[in-house]
């Protein structure tokens, strides 16, 4: 089922057309940074990109993204904080979308973007035994759901657009049975592009209809 698809996402990517291909990775949190996050962790993207025109792609994303929270108990006696376990949460996003691109012509280009798609979460924990009465909720096992991401950036590329580097903060929002969930990444990233560029003709290079020519004899 997944490699279907798969195979159904990439349809749009299947020609000859010009293709971008990037590698980012991110630093993703939910809900909130520093000690307001539920989950913190890195996270890593491949996505493909397909040319339509100077300013805007389509977009084809698969990645994943390891989080963890610790699980800290404070003691009545003197308040001292112990860590006694983790709880991991492992999401792999699989999207389509698109970006567009507010300049095209320069070296700095800043780009809006949105994706959709499936995202497979999966919970696990490793938790000192002798503490796991304090954790009895904590949430296990694996999802399929659908979720939607936005995102804002600055490419930097030069006219050819072979090779590129790019920033964005994205936001994905995942609906869950029980609720939903709110994560934020800041990724930077490598580009590379193969195929003909969008509008590309071969110079034409116009010959006299006499040309002298000389015989050796």
């Amino acid at each position: 089922m997944k490699k279907l698809l798969l195979f159904f996402l990439l349809i749009p990517f299947l020609s000859t057309a010009q293709i971008q291909v990037s590698t980012s990775f991110s630093y993703t949190v939910e809900k909130g940074f520093g000690n307001e996050a539920n989950f913190a962790g890195s996270g890593f993207e491949l996505s493909l990109r397909k040319h339509l025109s100077d300013k805007f792609r389509t977009t084809a994303t698969i990645g994943i993204h390891d989080m963890r929270i610790a699980l800290i108990a404070v003691s009545n006696f003197d308040y001292s904080a112990k860590t006694y376990g983790y709880s991991y949460k492992t999401v792999l996003p699989l999207t389509i979308g698109g970006e567009y691109y507010l300049l095209s012509k320069k070296l700095v280009k800043p780009f809006l973007g949105l994706e959709t798609g499936a995202f497979y979460t999966k919970y696990d924990s490793r938790i000192n035994e002798s503490y796991r009465i304090y954790a009895p909720n904590l949430p296990t096992g694996d999802c399929l759901n659908w979720g939607f991401s936005p995102s804002i950036g600055v490419h930097l590329q030069e006219y050819a657009d072979r090779l590129g580097i790019f920033a964005k903060i994205k936001y994905t929002g995942i609906t869950y049975s029980d609720g939903y969930s709110n994560l934020v990444s800041l990724s930077a990233g490598v580009t590379f592009k193969f195929g003909k560029k969008i509008g590309w003709r071969p110079p034409v290079i116009e010959v006299p209809e006499t040309t002298p020519y000389y015989e050796k004899k």
